[in-house]
């Protein structure tokens, strides 16, 4: 496992002191070199249902979630709005093209004082205590997380909910008489299980990816890309690193 903080980079120390499981295969793998050409303000690669750690950037500090806060709405949606054809649509919308329309719009079916009421309930009850929410689609740099927390959503999501995951994998949705295409340039890849986008100019770019690989899902999130297209790359960097380092 590769740990690195804003401040210094520890090597096997690092390794030692964030306590997580890790075997000496591992640590030597990871020792020979961070990966390289990451403009993010924070990440983490990971399996992505249990606490075998690849790779950490700055895992407890806090950054706007964006649109990543849908992975949230598209729970608490789940979970307190009765299932209908609508409901899903809004959650097909949000999920393939990060429609901020649809987020705002299944939270005023029940309130949307109340929509976040539970977003952050939610939030609690997975133990996300560094996590946030002031509105239910992203655009308020309010809402906040870490990398840890967003991990504990989507090990959720993939264990309760992975519909969620399914539906970010759709190539395109009508809205009206006009056909969308997915947003996640990730879509359509074979390897890609899902995930969601984010950007406000607070945040810059923020991306979730869950990848399967031959070892099974390995959990990959980036925060603060600094342009829209270099999550992306660095969520590949991030891969094939892993991937080679960690004969995943």
């Amino acid at each position: 496992m590769r740990t690195r903080d804003s401040a210094k980079t520890g090597g096997m120390g690092a390794v030692l002191k964030a306590g997580m499981p890790y075997d000496a295969q591992d640590a030597a793998e990871a020792d020979d070199g961070a990966p390289q050409g990451l403009t993010v303000n924070s990440a983490l690669v990971k399996t992505s249902l249990d606490n075998r750690i690849f790779y950490e950037l700055n895992a407890g500090q806090h950054w706007p979630l964006a649109s990543l806060t849908k992975l949230m709405n598209a729970v608490v949606a789940l979970e307190n709005i009765s299932q209908s054809e609508t409901r899903d649509n809004l959650l097909q919308h949000m999920m393939v093209i990060s429609d901020n329309s649809a987020a705002d719009a299944l939270a005023e079916t029940l309130g949307t004082e109340q929509y976040i009421g539970l977003m952050n309930a939610k939030a609690q009850t997975l133990n996300m205590r560094q996590t946030g929410f002031s509105d239910p689609s992203g655009l308020s740099y309010l809402n906040q997380s870490t990398v840890r927390d967003i991990d504990k959503l989507v090990t959720y999501i993939l264990i309760r909910h992975p519909e969620i995951f399914a539906w970010s994998r759709i190539p395109r949705v009508r809205i009206g008489t006009m056909e969308r295409i997915n947003i996640n340039e990730f879509a359509g890849r074979p390897d890609f299980v899902g995930g969601k986008t984010g950007f406000t100019d607070e945040a810059n770019g923020n991306l979730v990816t869950v990848f399967s690989t031959a070892s099974g899902l390995i959990t990959i999130i980036t925060l603060g890309s600094r342009a829209r297209e270099d999550r992306f790359i660095e969520t590949n960097i991030l891969f094939k690193w892993a991937t080679q380092h960690f004969k995943l």
